[in-house]
C-alpha cells in the first residue's frame, strides 16, 4: 500500500466533513460541527424541491459531481441498486476510508416504516426538513420527507445511508450521513431556486 493511500485510509470522519465542506461550500472562519443539524431556513416551493429530486431518479450516481466526489474521496463510479420504488434507481459509493455511502431516491413505503419503527430511531431536522433517523454500531440511516404539498403523490422523501464496511473505517456514521443529506438537500434547493437549470 503506498504513503498515499495508507494516509487516506486513516482521515478521520472530521477530516472528511471539513474537506467537504470547503469544497462544497467554500472557506469559513467557523468549522462546523459535524453532528449538528444545518439551521432552519426558509425552504423553496416544495414542489420545485420535489422536482430536483426526480431529476435524480433515473440516474442517482449523477448526484455527486467531480468536486463532490472528490471531497468525499470517492475514487470509482458509483453502483446503481434497485431499492427505491417504481422505476428509481439507488447509487452508492465506497469513501477510500472504507466508508459505504448511499442516495435512495423514493424509498419504498415498507422500508420508511421498518426504519421509523426501530427502537433507535429519532425524528431531527436538516435545513428544515423532517428527517427520521435510525443508526446501530455500523451505519447510519436518515429519511428526510420534503413536505410535497401535492396529497396525490403521498409522501415523497429520498434517504442517505452510510455503512462502516472497513474496521478503521470512522465511526461517526451519523455525521457523516448528516453531513451527506445536507449536501443533497443544498442541492435540491439550488436547482430549485435555478428553476432547475
Amino acid at each position: 500500500m503506498s504513503a498515499n493511500s495508507r494516509r487516506a485510509r486513516h482521515m478521520t470522519s472530521r477530516t472528511i466533513l471539513i474537506a467537504m465542506v470547503v469544497a462544497l461550500g467554500g472557506c469559513s472562519a467557523t468549522e462546523p460541527e459535524p453532528s449538528a443539524p444545518s439551521p432552519a431556513s426558509p425552504t423553496p416551493d416544495p414542489g420545485a424541491v420535489v422536482a430536483a429530486l426526480s431529476r435524480y431518479a433515473g440516474a442517482p450516481c449523477a448526484l455527486l459531481a467531480e468536486q463532490e466526489l472528490a471531497a468525499y474521496g470517492i475514487t470509482r463510479p458509483g453502483r446503481q441498486i434497485h431499492l427505491s420504488e417504481g422505476p428509481a434507481r439507488s447509487c452508492y459509493w465506497v469513501t477510500s476510508t472504507g466508508v459505504q455511502m448511499g442516495f435512495i431516491p423514493y424509498p419504498s413505503a415498507k422500508a420508511r416504516k421498518s426504519k421509523a419503527e426501530e427502537p433507535t430511531a429519532q425524528r431531527r431536522e436538516i435545513r428544515g426538513y423532517p428527517v427520521v433517523q435510525s443508526t446501530d454500531e455500523k451505519s447510519c440511516y436518515q429519511n428526510v420527507d420534503l413536505r410535497s404539498t401535492n396529497a396525490s403523490l403521498g409522501p415523497v422523501t429520498f434517504s442517505t445511508l452510510v455503512v462502516r464496511q472497513a474496521s478503521d473505517a470512522p465511526m461517526d456514521t451519523c455525521g457523516i450521513a448528516t453531513a451527506f443529506t445536507d449536501v443533497v438537500l443544498g442541492k435540491f434547493e439550488r436547482l430549485a431556486a435555478s428553476g432547475g437549470r
